[in-house]
C-alpha cells in the first residue's frame, strides 16, 4: 500500500510537470544537516537527546510552474540521521530514509534570487535498527510501525541561479513527530527533526 501511494504521488507529479513543461522541470541533489529532538517522557533519566548534527543526502526531481510567482512541487529521496544517548549503549547514531514531497510557493525578487516556502509530506521508507535496539527494553509498541507513518513538516529558504544552476538553501522543521511510541506506564517517546538542506539543481526541460 505504501509503495502504491508513493508511485501515485510520483505519477501525479510527472503529469503536472509535463502539463507545465514550459515553466520548468529538473533534477536536484544535495546534503541534509539535521538534528533530532527527543521527548523521552518518564524515560528522561534513561534516554537523553543529543543535538549532534548528522549529515545525510537528498536527490530527486522538481517542477516549476509559473514565473515571477511560482509553484514548485518536488519528489525527493532523502537520508537523514540523529543521535540519542542511553546508559547501556552510550551515544547511538542512526540513519533513516524518506520520500519527501514538498509543495513550495516561491517568489523571484530578482532574476537571480528567489525566496520560497511551504509544507512537506514525508513517507518513511526504512531505518537502521540502532535506535530500535537502544529503546526496545522500554517500549510496549513497535518502533518499526512508528517509523512507517507519514509525517508533515515545512521548508523555507532562498535560492540563487548561477551559470544556469539553481542553488537552494532551506531551513527544515517538523510539524509532527518523525516517530512516536507508546511506552510502559502510558509514557511517550517522540522525536522531531530540525535542520538545513542545501541542494544544486538544473532544469532539463
Amino acid at each position: 500500500m505504501k509503495k502504491i501511494s508513493i508511485l501515485s504521488l510520483f505519477a501525479l507529479f510527472c503529469t503536472l510537470s509535463a502539463s507545465f513543461a514550459q515553466s520548468g522541470f529538473g533534477i536536484k541533489g544535495g546534503l541534509n544537516f539535521n538534528k533530532v529532538y527527543t521527548d523521552a517522557g518518564s524515560l528522561g533519566s534513561n534516554i537523553k537527546e543529543s543535538l549532534d548534527t548528522q549529515t545525510g543526502y537528498v536527490l530527486g526531481v522538481f517542477g516549476r510552474i509559473g514565473d515571477k510567482v511560482y509553484l514548485q512541487p518536488e519528489v525527493l529521496f532523502a537520508e537523514r540521521g540523529g543521535t540519542i544517548e542511553t546508559p547501556q549503549y552510550g551515544k547511538v547514531k542512526f540513519k533513516y530514509s524518506n520520500i519527501d514531497v514538498p509543495v513550495l510557493v516561491g517568489f523571484k525578487l530578482f532574476k537571480f534570487l528567489r525566496v520560497m516556502g511551504g509544507p512537506v509530506a514525508t513517507f518513511k521508507l526504512n531505518e537502521d535498527q540502532k535506535l530500535g535496539e537502544s529503546i526496545k527494553d522500554y517500549t510496549s509498541g513497535s518502533f518499526d510501525d512508528a517509523m512507517k507513518k507519514a509525517t508533515f513538516g515545512y521548508q523555507v529558504g532562498v535560492g540563487v541561479k548561477i551559470l544556469g544552476l539553481d542553488i537552494d538553501l532551506r531551513k527544515e522543521g517538523s510539524l509532527s513527530e518523525i516517530s512516536q511510541l507508546n511506552l510502559q506506564n502510558n509514557a511517550q517517546f517522540s522525536q522531531k527533526a530540525s535542520g538545513w538542506q542545501i541542494t544544486l539543481g538544473i532544469k532539463i526541460l
